[in-house]
């Protein structure tokens, strides 16, 4: 069947957004393979280089938090092309550092411009797809997350073992800005902005506008605490610790534990991005076998998570086959709790208009924790090991465990209507 100029223009929009998001990755998990041969170039210790990822999450967790605001106010298409401009500009700065707190302070700045991107960027695909279809949309443009590591894993890693560090800093530089011209050229904000019909003009007719001043009156924190949102906020916490974790420290765990070089570590590496996408889809079936309990969905996820840590601890260390596949199902497991903290808990506080505001406070607190353990994490290892770090991951794991439990309770019991 032959497509229509808009379904074109549809496909167009979304390979456009795809591939900003997957590129500025690039030019942000970089870091995780480039951080043993920056640590091993300058002799810092791992809690020194783990004040880089610090800094980043907790820029970007606050970023998040600003920039959605804006995003809703300013042209996406313009607004994301100025993120990408800068994201570039950064990583070629920071490819000429060579000091701990100028890198530090650069990679922060990384932080709040790679926060510009998500928002405006899902803006300007509800414009473009029907209501009905958002969902499977959101779904489809996270696999750019998947990748994005496997371009930044993979290619960083190549071109670290053919160069050096500065390289995985400047390469992603130097392709943001030829791919920041591609955007701004291509992409539209909206159907209306080339002569297409909005398609969501019906849906939004139905809407009753009386309902939504309403629903507006209600003030953001007492939603939280009138709908318990704290439970899940512990969850998120731990989810972005260990997430977070593994996505700063993978590459490096690896390589130490199995005393693996680079080339190598990157070859295994890159099993990690393809079991968060396989994360994805089975908290997804998860979720559905569940009913839609999130508390439960998320125990089990969180669960198999612990297991895989302990696997880690107990026979991780004996064979680097073992090792990666453990690292990968813990990753994958957090990957799919993240779907479901910040996007199917979210979309239940629609009806009050909260739905951006909560996932902007969740994606906060998930960014916050990690960045909080990030030079935590190089502490540990300095003084304890990596089994140090795997019994962290274990125990805050545990704790997001109990708070969904005392959620599911809570609900079950008709103490508080869940949202």
């Amino acid at each position: 069947m032959r497509k229509s100029a808009f379904e074109k223009w549809q496909i167009k929009i979304f390979i456009l957004c795809w591939i900003v998001y997957a590129s500025v990755y690039f030019g942000r998990v970089n870091i995780s393979v480039a951080l043993p041969e920056i640590q091993n170039a300058f002799g810092w210790s791992k809690t020194q280089v783990g004040m880089i990822g610090s800094v980043f999450f907790w820029v970007y967790g606050i970023g998040h938090l600003i920039n959605g605001y804006i995003g809703d106010k300013v042209s996406s298409r313009l607004y994301i092309f100025a993120g990408v401009v800068l994201i570039a500009i950064t990583n070629i700065c920071f490819g000429f550092a060579t000091s701990l707190i100028v890198m530090v302070v650069l990679w922060g700045i990384n932080g709040y411009f790679q926060s510009m991107i998500w928002g405006p960027m899902i803006k300007t695909l509800s414009f473009w797809n029907e209501n009905k279809k958002r969902g499977k949309t959101a779904t489809l443009i996270s696999t750019s997350m998947v990748g994005g590591y496997i371009l930044a894993w993979g290619l960083a890693g190549i071109i670290i073992e053919q160069t050096n560090w500065k390289w995985a800093f400047w390469s992603p530089g130097i392709f943001l800005l030829i791919y920041a011209i591609i955007w701004v050229t291509g992409i539209r904000n909206h159907p209306i902005d080339v002569g297409f019909k909005d398609p969501n003009e019906k849906y939004f007719k139905k809407e009753s506008n009386v309902e939504d001043s309403k629903k507006d009156s209600v003030s953001f924190w007492k939603v939280v605490n009138q709908s318990k949102l704290w439970y899940v906020v512990v969850a998120c916490a731990a989810k972005g610790i260990v997430k977070e974790g593994i996505s700063l420290w993978g590459p490096m765990y690896l390589m130490e534990t199995q005393g693996l070089d680079l080339k190598s570590t990157v070859g295994l590496i890159l099993l990690i991005p393809f079991m968060n996408f396989i994360g994805m889809l089975f908290a997804g079936w998860l979720s559905k076998k569940y009913k839609n309990q999130d508390q439960i969905t998320i125990s089990v996820l969180f669960i198999i998570s612990i297991l895989t840590n302990i696997g880690l601890v107990k026979v991780g260390g004996f064979s680097a086959v073992l090792g990666l596949l453990f690292l990968s199902l813990s990753s994958a497991m957090m990957y799919g709790s993240n779907t479901i903290l910040l996007g199917s808990i979210p979309m239940k506080y629609a009806k009050y208009n909260k739905t951006s505001s909560i996932a902007g406070f969740l994606d906060f607190v998930s960014y916050m924790a990690a960045g909080l353990t990030a030079s935590i994490t190089g502490l540990i290892v300095d003084q304890f090991g990596w089994n140090g770090v795997l019994v962290l991951w274990i125990a805050i794991t545990s704790v997001g465990i109990i708070a969904m439990v005392m959620n599911h309770l809570r609900v079950n019991q008709k103490q508080e209507v869940m949202l």
